[in-house]
Parts: structure tokens; C-alpha cells; sequence
């Protein structure tokens, strides 16, 4: 794809990558982005769900296989309110107009980076505290779920 040169006055057009057509969202995208708008809406178990999972895109729709998870689980976990939100992800971002999840074949992998944390959030918070991190490191662990015990006016 030939870039035309920047010049004063003229817009700057930038190459698209490989895996992005214009005008639409690479499947990376399309999944931080979903992943991260689940997390940041309470639906951290749909976002850790389906970080681990199988993308692909179909023509207008996104497959995303979830391995290790049986039909009534994945039906549980991705229900109609989950689904409302990526599917209004998916349309503030140009992508696939259908979303489909199914249970996939295999176990579940662990990806490679956890599941955003939301900025501001208790889980953030948690994280953050030493005694926290100090126990991290001892036990090589995760930290899976926090509950916030703290008064509400």
C-alpha cells in the first residue's frame, strides 16, 4: 500500500495494518476492547471467558470459541445483558454485526496478559497494596476476585 508523502495542509494518511482492513477493527482490537468494557462494567468472569477464547471473524461475524466450558456455563456466564454490551462494542468500533459464543473443545489456556483491570476499581486498589504484592511474588499468584467490604453511605 503506497503512503502519500505529509506535507503542510495536506491530511496525514497513515498505512493500515495487515490484519485491520479500513474501516474495520482487528481482531485484537475488537477483543481488548470488549474485554476491557466487560471488566470495567462488573463482568469480570465473561472478560477472563472470553480473553482466554478462540477469535475469528467471519465475514459480519465474530465466532469466539470458548474452550474448557460446557454449553450451560457459557450460556450463564455470556447471557443477554453481556451480550448487549459487546454488542454495542462492537458497533462503536465498525466491527462484525453478529456475535456468537460457543464452548470450545480442549481446556481452557491461560492467555499471556490478565484481563484488564479497571482504572479506579477496588480490584486496582487490591493490586496495588504492598501486602498484596508481597504475597504475589511469594506464591507466584493471581488474584482472581475482590470483595469490597468498605461501608456505603
Amino acid at each position: 500500500m503506497a503512503v502519500a508523502p505529509i506535507t503542510e495542509g495536506a491530511l496525514a494518511k497513515l498505512p493500515v495494518a495487515e490484519t485491520e482492513s479500513a474501516g474495520a477493527p482487528g481482531i485484537e482490537s475488537l477483543r481488548n476492547a470488549i474485554v476491557s468494557a466487560l471488566a470495567n462494567s462488573g463482568r469480570a468472569s465473561a472478560a477472563e471467558l472470553l480473553n482466554n477464547a478462540v477469535w475469528t471473524i467471519n465475514g459480519s461475524s465474530l465466532h469466539v470459541d470458548v474452550p474448557g466450558v460446557g454449553q450451560r456455563m457459557l450460556s450463564l456466564t455470556v447471557n443477554a445483558a453481556t451480550e448487549k454490551i459487546i454488542k454495542q462494542e462492537l458497533q462503536r468500533l465498525g466491527g462484525p454485526t453478529k456475535f456468537t459464543a460457543i464452548p470450545g473443545a480442549g481446556s481452557a489456556s491461560a492467555s499471556s496478559a490478565p484481563p484488564p483491570v479497571a482504572a479506579g476499581s477496588i480490584h486496582e486498589t487490591a493490586l496495588a497494596h504492598p501486602l498484596v504484592q508481597r504475597a504475589r511474588e511469594i506464591f507466584h499468584a493471581e488474584v482472581r476476585s475482590v470483595v469490597d467490604l468498605r461501608e456505603k453511605p
